[in-house]
């Protein structure tokens, strides 16, 4: 069913710095801007759903404490604090002193580039900031319009393990470490340039980074709810930075990825919880696959592991170019029998069959 206005309605009206529709810009998506509108106002994004807050999200980080997997979580914090607590007063210190080097707004975003990608980011994008994908509460963390969004590469070698149910373990937290410490240090560089900013962290949930890396030309929707890129399929974490600098726009693009995601479904059907739905829907104005969060995270955090939307999905197995020649040639997805057929390392059956119990 439909939102709809009512009277007496209790609507927040949202900050739009947005004067374009990027979200329209995207090839082939079917989407109600005026519904997404309405949504953002009267019902908008929170941070944690309210059945994630609980005790699954504190038995977690207990559980990852006594199997020693905590030390991976650890040294992703100190960017996180950092962010919260020390970025404004760095910023307004560094603005100040540098304010005689701000360069043309081209320029900026090139050497943004170069230097991100010196970062480890390897994917990097400009867009407008959507504050329709912004947490309830969290517009005063993206102070500026413009975007710069950055996708740091998870390993691979990592994630073609997952999901090990026997090691329980997640395949790579330390993307959260590099990708947290390298969008600092590629902000101070932005401040150095004379150019206030503000930087958020991928171990951050303030802002929806999926439809942000889509309008910033650097992917396209996948059909597990992430981003799939050409250069790594789904493998990726998404940073952004808002900058008060009039950068040139990127734009998103059909690169077919889209399209082949619907042929393969892989996804969907290997998917331990069955979070992915077999079909699209209508949710918040967009029709798309809707990810059942709760199933995912009552899998993930009883299992310490998964990823396995990731590690099935041949553009990360074998690469974007070669999945998509082999498809446009044969018709066919790239390893899809072999993949399917994979079993998992389950550490008991029975175990498994009781946990999916509760997530069905």
């Amino acid at each position: 069913m439909r939102l709809r206005r009512y009277r007496g309605q209790h609507v927040r009206f949202r900050p739009n710095d947005v004067a374009e529709d990027r979200v329209a810009l995207i090839p082939n998506l079917e989407y109600r801007p005026e519904e997404l509108n309405l949504y953002s106002e009267v019902d908008p994004l929170q941070e944690n759903v309210p059945p994630l807050r609980g005790n699954n999200t504190l038995r977690y980080v207990v559980t990852h404490h006594r199997r020693e997997v905590l030390t991976e979580i650890l040294p992703a914090v100190p960017a996180l604090v950092y962010m919260e607590t020390m970025q404004d007063r760095v910023d307004a210190y560094m603005v100040k002193k540098y304010a005689g080097n701000r360069p043309d707004p081209a320029r900026l975003k090139q050497d943004i580039k170069d230097r991100a990608a010196s970062l480890g980011f390897a994917l990097c994008g400009v867009t407008l900031l959507d504050r329709r994908f912004v947490v309830d509460g969290g517009d005063d963390h993206f102070p500026y319009p413009r975007a710069v969004v950055l996708g740091m590469e998870m390993r691979r070698e990592w994630l073609m393990q997952a999901p090990n149910y026997r090691l329980r373990r997640y395949p790579d937290y330390d993307v959260y470490r590099r990708a947290g410490g390298a969008v600092h240090r590629l902000a101070n560089f932005i401040r150095r340039q004379g150019v206030s900013c503000s930087a958020r962290v991928a171990f951050n949930g303030a802002v929806v980074y999926p439809v942000h890396a889509i309008t910033a030309g650097l992917g396209e929707l996948g059909a597990f709810g992430g981003v799939i890129t050409p250069e790594f399929g789904p493998r990726q974490r998404w940073c952004m930075i808002t900058v008060d600098a009039e950068l040139p726009l990127d734009g998103p693009a059909d690169r077919g990825l889209a399209g082949f995601c619907e042929k393969c479904l892989l996804c969907a059907a290997k998917c331990p919880a069955k979070a992915i739905p077999e079909r699209p829907m209508w949710w918040r104005g967009v029709y798309k696959r809707k990810i059942n969060d709760l199933k995912c995270w009552a899998f993930f955090t009883g299992w310490h592991t998964c990823a396995v939307c990731i590690n099935v999905c041949p553009l990360h197995r074998f690469g974007p170019r070669e999945v998509l020649e082999h498809y446009e040639k044969t018709g066919e997805v790239l390893g899809y029998e072999e993949i399917k057929a994979e079993k998992p390392m389950y550490r008991k059956t029975r175990d498994l069959e009781a946990l999916l119990d509760l997530v069905r």
